[in-house]
């Protein structure tokens, strides 16, 4: 009976191959580096929009009384890309937000 674990062989790590092919995969940093400058301008338009809509809700629930579902539901949209573009640009993910993904959903209201 032979046992694997009697083997004559030390345990040597094995790198992990998954870990290599990422390696492999990473674009080079002079790359990224373009890509978090176009992210950056991106959110910041994303930002003053979101800031705009702010506005805009301001004055649709003064007039109405109530906020507008749609434009709430949007905005948050905005500022969820906001987020995705500043986790990108500070290497806290490596997907890149929209225009190279999807479109994040909304999230739900807190005041839900």
């Amino acid at each position: 009976m032979s046992d694997a674990s009697t083997s004559s062989e030390p345990d040597v790590p094995r790198p992990d191959t998954s870990q290599l092919e990422r390696d492999e995969e990473q674009e080079p940093l002079w790359q990224r580096l373009l890509y978090m400058a176009g992210f950056w301008f991106l959110g910041n338009i994303a930002f003053s929009l979101s800031i705009l809509l702010g506005a805009v809700q301001l004055i649709v629930v003064f007039l109405s009384g109530g906020k507008n579902e749609e434009l709430a539901s949007f905005s948050r949209r905005l500022i969820t890309y906001v987020f995705e573009c500043l986790s990108f640009i500070t290497f806290d993910r490596d997907d890149k937000p929209f225009p190279f993904g999807p479109f994040p959903e909304a999230r739900s209201s807190d005041e839900d």
